[in-house]
């Protein structure tokens, strides 16, 4: 879904100290920004305002149409040591997680563990839509980001 995010006068600050103020954004589909300053200079404050995760001291934000969404990956300095950029995006957006509880959920079921289907079926649920999530926000189609299903041979038999 397109969306065009709209900020209106915003300001923000901590304490007596104003970090910015009267700022306006208009962000359209296929637009790329990027905010530079000084550590400290409200970057990050109005990353988490735009996604909607801080209210703005004055001004407002509005997204259209208002059903879209806004993702918010924040700032992790740094990958662990040998992490690849893919391991990190989905260790950050909760796909690997997601992918973990699957594979253990296919495990069970496949030992024939009482309750595994069900286990295995809101997994497979969880799992895919995180991958669709986080495709949503990078603008990739979903068959882009899902790189591959795994097939674990199992049979699900009706009786």
């Amino acid at each position: 879904m397109s969306a065009t995010l709209t900020a209106r006068q915003l300001a923000a600050g901590h304490g007596n100290v104003e970090l910015f103020s009267g700022l306006d954004l208009v962000v359209a589909p296929g637009d790329v920004i990027g905010l530079v300053g000084p550590n400290g200079a409200g970057k990050s404050t109005l990353l988490r305002m735009l996604a909607g995760e801080q209210v703005p001291q004055d001004g407002a934000v509005a997204i259209s149409p208002p059903g879209a969404t806004v993702g918010h990956l924040p700032q992790e300095p740094e990958r662990r040591p040998g992490e690849t950029v893919a391991a990190f995006l989905a260790r950050r957006t909760g796909v690997a997680a997601a992918q973990e509880a699957m594979d253990a959920a296919a495990e069970a079921m496949g030992a024939g563990a009482p309750g595994a289907d069900d286990t295995y079926s809101e997994a497979l649920d969880r799992c895919h839509g995180n991958k669709a999530r986080v495709a949503r926000e990078l603008g990739l189609s979903y068959p882009t980001l899902l790189s591959r299903i795994r097939s674990y041979g199992l049979e699900v038999s009706r009786q």
